[in-house]
């Protein structure tokens, strides 16, 4: 995204409509206290050999009346993170502009942009089972409200519109630039040829963006099929999409990731997906140079668990998720408390990935924290679990806390218990969940079946434990069998608890709402 001050202009970047070409010419209009956001290595290098200006104030801003700031923008920020991070008067004074693609067009693009062609993925079963990026650019510049642009440059018609802004010689420059072109077929990629061969696919298009359908007056694109693509986007791959929680499109996922509380095992499964898938397997990057980077820091931590998606999270995922190379595999479980989930569906990653939701008897998982003293220290939770004075957790923790150290720990597998359901219930339509526990996961039959779900029929190498407690065993025993009773007194469903966090409004990658009665969320105990 852009906040060209010389212009008074800000241009909000939707995906898929050749908003990084647009933006790069924008940039020589630039001042040096504007705002440009960085984008591809590739595109960068473009934008150099043209001299225009490259990412700057994108960290830290002098704005125009004088006063600094240390907002984070990045690349496709949604409007309304925009005018959360500008002074108003330069939100109300400036024009605010985004490009806007026909949604039959724009999904054919995304389908080819993610590479669903070359692994035989017909295009009607992306579109089903990734129906949000349909609505992804209305929540990045939405059509109505405080929040939607100033102008819509139709992608149909940009030559047009983008002279009409007014603005010397930009048509010319954009015009010039073809940045991420080239991925889509040249002959029948286009929609009236696909949706020839899908009009299943075009009825949902037509249901899920009638608003800007009306708005822009598209219409459902009619011509006679070319023979040769429906071949193309109707071939069945080796196996139909699975069906349950998150069916992913291929069996063998490009990317593996862990959802996890932590204490669950997560070393030992980096270990057993490297050696048996034969991949890269991170557990914890734990480099000098990994901290903020590869792994969330502190601030990105407490920053998504206080006000969800913001500048400092999204900018931080940017980065970890513009480097990752397939096949790759990490059980890294500090990702799943800071947006790792929101995060591999924004960035289109989704249908590439597979999320293991690993568990562990939840008693000696608790004994686990309290043996290493994990929610002694205020700095532990914050940055390796969660703590709880968040705004933004799903369990009310008050019945909990007053229990000390014991009773935090219990709150914290509790609070992930809920977590999992609640992804599972918003996200399962989208990204495919693979469910397993330590004690299973660790048998050979398990660990087959662990295997079996992510592509593989081999026999499964188990590699020895790791990450143990070095502590008595008398004194563990003792201490698990307290903490069973304790979890027997407990009144708790995590679906429940996550079905009725959705229900009142909230969502944990945008700012908590506050708690709409002195029983929302909260754990009985008897």
């Amino acid at each position: 995204m852009i906040i060209c001050h010389p212009l008074k202009l800000i241009f909000i970047k939707t995906k898929k409509v050749g908003g990084t070409s647009f933006e790069i010419a924008l940039s020589s209009y630039c001042d040096d206290g504007s705002i440009i956001t960085p984008i591809s290595p590739k595109d960068e290098e473009s934008r150099r050999e043209l001299c225009y200006p490259g990412p700057q104030n994108h960290q830290t801003q002098a704005w125009p009346d004088g006063n600094e700031g240390t907002q984070a923008f990045f690349n496709h920020m949604t409007a309304g993170q925009i005018r959360a991070a500008v002074p108003q008067d330069i939100w109300e004074s400036y024009t605010k502009i985004t490009i806007w693609r026909d949604p039959y067009d724009a999904i054919i693009s995304r389908y080819y942009w993610e590479g669903m062609d070359k692994r035989n993925i017909p295009f009607d079963q992306f579109v089903g089972h990734f129906r949000s990026v349909l609505s992804e650019n209305r929540r990045i510049a939405p059509l109505n409200g405080p929040n939607s642009p100033d102008i819509f440059l139709r992608y149909e018609h940009l030559e047009e519109d983008v002279n009409a802004l007014g603005i010397d010689d930009l048509w010319a420059r954009f015009s010039s630039l073809s940045a991420k072109g080239a991925l889509r077929p040249k002959r029948g990629a286009d929609p009236a040829t696909v949706f020839a061969a899908h009009p299943d696919t075009a009825d949902l298009i037509e249901q899920e963006a009638a608003g800007e359908i009306a708005r822009f007056g598209y219409a459902r694109p009619v011509a006679t099929p070319d023979p040769e693509a429906l071949k193309r986007t109707t071939a069945s791959a080796p196996g139909d999409m699975p069906s349950g929680s998150g069916a992913a499109p291929d069996p063998r996922p490009d990317f593996i990731f862990t959802l996890s509380a932590g204490r669950t095992g997560t070393a030992w499964l980096a270990r057993f997906l490297g050696e048996n898938l034969n991949i890269p397997s991170v557990h914890e990057p734990l480099d000098l140079d990994d901290y903020g980077t590869r792994l969330p820091s502190i601030g990105h931590m407490r920053h998504f668990n206080t006000y969800g998606m913001d500048g400092p999270v999204c900018e931080f995922w940017e980065g970890r998720l513009g480097e990752l190379q397939a096949p790759y595999a990490e059980s890294n479980h500090t990702l799943g408390k800071c947006g790792l989930i929101e995060a591999l569906v924004d960035h289109g990653l989704a249908p590439r990935t597979t999320t293991i939701i690993l568990r562990r008897n939840l008693a000696k998982q608790i004994a686990s924290y309290i043996n290493r003293n994990d929610f002694f220290n205020i700095t532990t939770p914050w940055q390796w679990y969660l703590h709880p004075n968040y705004r933004n957790n799903i369990l009310d923790p008050s019945t909990l806390t007053p229990m000390g150290e014991i009773g935090t720990a219990i709150w914290y597998a509790l609070e992930m218990e809920a977590r999992y359901a609640y992804y599972k219930h918003l996200y399962g339509h989208q990204l495919r969940f693979v469910e397993t526990t330590l004690e299973e996961a660790t048998t050979a039959d398990g660990a087959a079946r662990l295997m079996q779900s992510l592509g593989h029929q081999r026999r499964a190498l188990l590699p020895p434990k790791m990450n143990a407690s070095n502590t008595n065993d008398s004194t563990t025993e003792a201490l698990v069998g307290e903490i069973e009773t304790l979890l027997q007194r407990v009144s708790f469903d995590p679906e429940d608890a996550a079905k009725g966090f959705i229900q009142r409004g909230n969502r944990l990658d945008v700012p908590a709402l506050p708690r709409q009665s002195a029983r929302a969320g909260k754990v009985a105990a008897e």
